[in-house]
Formats: structure tokens, C-alpha cells, sequence
């Protein structure tokens, strides 16, 4: 199904999961030109997008006039192709990171994850304060 014939709201949730996949697969820090803050602002909307779309209405998505619409419809297209994520269905669910899910993990998984590259400052900021806080616990 092509980003065209989606509902706003798909292209929407499909959007998001690209990002999150570009962001992912790209190393931001200290690219010439790319502001810190930018960085940790992208990094900070795209975790808490899942939160945010449940208490965004129907009938707000139909107020974006059909120039947005296309934009993020065309922006799907795009990022699919530059992603290589022709495959990706709209109706997987997003995932989320891994860093910011809320569940109780204990201080070995927390060590792996700070092992992975492009974590942020915040993400790692929260691990940490995690990991203290387990081993203060035992």
C-alpha cells in the first residue's frame, strides 16, 4: 500500500517509525552543523510520541489541511526509500526504546544496554540512575 492511500493517522504512526529508525542508524553526535539541542529535542519527541498519539482525536488529525496531509504522506515515501523499508507494515506496532519503557530490568541488562552505541545523554542519564538505584536496593 502505498503512503497515498493510507489514513493520515497511519502515515502519521508510520512517520514517526521511520524517524526512529533513521535516528537509530544515524550517529548525529558532533556532525557538523547539527545542533546539540536539536538533537536531544528529535530524540525526546520521538520517545514520547506513543504516550502523546493516544490523546490525539480523530477529529484533530482531519483538521490538517490536505498540504500537511501530503507532506507527511510524501515523507513516508521518501524515508522508505532512502531506509530501504518498502516492507514496512503500518499496522506493526512502533516499538519502543528500550531505555525508556518503565519496567524493572536488572543491573546485567542495564550494563548491556549501556553498551550499545547511539544512546543519548538523557538515555544514558536514566540508565544510570537505574543501575544506582538497583544496586542501592540489594
Amino acid at each position: 500500500m502505498s503512503a497515498s492511500e493510507r489514513s493520515f493517522g497511519e502515515n502519521l504512526d508510520l512517520l514517526i517509525k521511520l524517524l526512529r529508525k533513521l535516528k537509530d542508524t544515524s550517529r548525529f553526535e558532533g556532525m557538523p552543523g547539527m545542533p546539540r539541542m536539536f538533537v536531544t529535542n528529535f530524540d525526546f519527541f520521538l520517545h514520547n510520541y506513543e504516550k502523546m498519539k493516544d490523546q490525539i482525536s480523530e477529529q484533530l488529525l482531519q483538521q490538517f489541511g490536505e498540504p500537511i496531509k501530503q507532506m507527511v504522506a510524501d515523507m513516508v515515501e521518501q524515508l522508505q526509500d532512502e531506509l530501504d523499508e518498502s516492507m514496512l507494515s503500518p499496522t506493526e506496532p512502533v516499538a519502543e526504546s528500550p531505555v525508556i519503557t518503565g519496567q524493572k530490568r536488572n543491573i546485567a541488562e542495564i550494563d548491556e544496554m549501556l553498551r550499545k552505541p547511539g544512546l543519548s545523554e538523557e538515555e544514558i542519564d536514566r540508565l544510570l540512575d537505574e543501575r544506582k538505584k538497583l544496586k542501592s536496593e540489594a
